[in-house]
């Protein structure tokens, strides 16, 4: 690691918080591939390395940076950007003047570098493959920061889709789900995401998705409603109108504590150790 100065990465580090995060500041080092996230010891790097491998790029990675404006100044940067290119937004608030934001090639998405909350887009989001061909080797990250509005991660062959701590709120009401996963061919991760509202909270109708360290909250009907077998690992889902899992498939839980909200198939709808959550229609 390589020194530099600011905050430590890590967001629980104890070291952030009042004069400590000053005292520390010229003892921070910086991680030795991207040379951007900084950390105060190789403790808080380890534990951050959950969610920062997804934004671990080489310095020479293209970046196009979003300063102030609209929804379709991201969208002009995103066509503008080629395979493995980042998309950096920049502290502000983003209105949509017509449409959703399409994220429609294999690059990276990034918004508030120091805080997710610095970053906020009122639009819908549509992860797909619309923006040309590539060879299913290729990876979309889309990481940090808020969305008034909803994620459809549609028919795409991405080797993976990974949506990082996002927080995303469906607006009141709303007829659609906060987070629709229906045709990915590769891997989709959701990982320490935020999801508050929508019909159902987070449909899937993919294989392969694995939700990680997310809440998902307050849908009017389902937390999660699945036709398809996935994997839950540490996340709380509580707060729905109706109950926390439909999942006709099955689903596989994992890590130290899942918090689900039970419903009326709770006697045989949760998990077993490797395999469960088979209901009826």
């Amino acid at each position: 690691m390589t020194g530099t100065s600011s905050r430590c990465n890590y967001s629980k580090c104890s070291t952030n918080n009042n004069d400590q995060a000053a005292n520390n500041a010229n003892h921070l080092l910086g991680c030795g591939r991207c040379k951007s996230a900084k950390y105060c010891s190789t403790d808080c790097q380890k534990k951050d390395w959950v969610f920062h491998k997804f934004k671990c790029v080489a310095p020479e990675v293209t970046r196009h940076v979003i300063q102030g404006g609209s929804v379709e100044d991201i969208q002009s940067a995103i066509h503008a950007a080629s395979p493995g290119d980042a998309v950096v937004i920049k502290k502000g608030t983003y209105e949509a003047m017509s449409g959703p934001l399409f994220v429609n090639k294999p690059i990276y998405l990034w918004g508030g570098e120091e805080d997710r909350h610095d970053v906020v887009l009122n639009c819908q989001v549509v992860i797909d493959e619309s923006g040309g061909d590539h060879d299913g080797s290729a990876a979309v990250v889309v990481a940090d920061f808020d969305l008034n509005g909803t994620v459809t991660i549609s028919a795409n062959k991405y080797k993976s889709v990974t949506l990082c701590n996002v927080a995303m709120k469906c607006p009141n009401g709303a007829r659609d789900d906060a987070l629709d996963i229906n045709g990915c061919k590769g891997k989709c991760l959701i990982l320490g995401c935020d999801i508050e509202g929508g019909s159902d909270g987070v449909n899937i109708s993919s294989e392969g998705v694995h939700l990680k360290r997310s809440c998902i909250q307050y849908a009017q009907n389902r937390g999660i409603f699945s036709r398809r077998v996935f994997t839950i690992e540490d996340c709380e889902v509580s707060g729905c109108g109706g109950y926390g899992i439909k999942g006709s498939a099955g689903w596989t839980e994992k890590g130290r504590y899942n918090d689900i909200q039970p419903g009326p198939w709770s006697a045989w709808g949760g998990a077993t150790e490797s395999y469960g959550g088979f209901g009826g229609w």
